[in-house]
């Protein structure tokens, strides 16, 4: 009997999404950017859920609505290449590592996101924190991190509040809309859809009791980039990823209330299947 190894997902679905984003926008440089975030939501997703097989499904379903969703945004590369960088961040943050792993992926991946993308700049803070709290050994400025993402983040939020200033444009790398918070919200909800909406409001949820450096890693994406999205009126390219990470989470924790595994595969495939085929639809047509 064959071993099913669940990890598989990530390669798969980077493949997968590069591409739809070739078949899409006939960039290749895009296209391997889409990939490595597509793999990164799955990393996410699994990190989450645990390596169980359930976990891949989960993972497979909606790492490729976040995908198409990221498409139909027709974002920038650095957006991209900044939500592949935070999306891997996350996973490392939230993923059951052994006690001397290294701490410096996370951290330098968080990095690399906060400057592309405000959105992730509180990953910067909790991966700091993630650090000092390691049993490995580390250089002694290392709580300059923690402290430095904090303060970026206070920036970050203050600037989108005021969503005028030439640091603010330079660190989005766009212009910014008319402020008009409720247009913003029902231009969100069309992109994402009532379905996985309702399912990213559950998965979130679910975020924030899985321990406390996850939860602030999710929460902080959550806070800046509703920030800035709502204070600039455009909608931020980290909002399908989010939706999509909770919306994965989401169908694993329901798909997990099966006992039999077969049943599981089901439900997680069936309710994959039913979030993913209208977006996935409306992109090719």
């Amino acid at each position: 009997m064959s071993v099913v190894r669940p990890w598989f997902v990530i390669p798969l679905l980077g493949l997968a999404g590069g591409g739809a984003a070739f078949a899409t926008t006939h960039d290749p440089v895009l296209a391997v950017a889409v990939a490595a975030c597509g793999a990164a939501l799955a990393a996410a997703i699994r990190a989450f859920l645990g390596p169980a097989a359930v976990g891949a499904i989960a993972a497979a379903g909606a790492a490729m609505v976040g995908v198409v969703e990221l498409l139909a945004l027709a974002p920038h590369l650095r957006a991209v290449v900044a939500g592949a960088a935070g999306l891997f961040a996350l996973s490392e943050i939230a993923r059951a590592k052994a006690p001397n792993a290294s701490p410096l992926p996370a951290a330098g991946a968080a990095l690399l996101a906060a400057v592309l993308d405000p959105s992730y700049v509180g990953l910067v803070a909790v991966s700091g924190i993630a650090w000092a709290s390691a049993p490995v050994s580390r250089p002694r400025g290392v709580l300059a991190l923690p402290v430095l993402g904090t303060l970026a983040t206070v920036l970050a939020i203050v600037l989108a509040c005021g969503a005028h200033s030439s640091l603010w444009h330079a660190w989005l790398g766009h212009p910014v809309g008319h402020r008009d918070p409720l247009a913003t919200l029902l231009r969100a909800g069309d992109l994402v859809g009532p379905l996985v909406a309702c399912a990213a409001l559950a998965g979130v949820a679910l975020c924030l009791v899985h321990g406390r450096l996850a939860a602030a890693a999710v929460a902080s994406i959550v806070a800046v980039t509703a920030a800035m999205s709502l204070a600039g009126g455009f909608v931020a390219p980290a909002i399908p990823l989010v939706a999509a990470l909770g919306a994965g989470i989401a169908i694993g924790r329901l798909a997990a209330l099966v006992r039999l595994p077969i049943g599981q595969a089901f439900v997680g495939a069936t309710v994959g299947f039913v979030l993913a085929v209208v977006p996935v639809s409306a992109l090719f047509t």
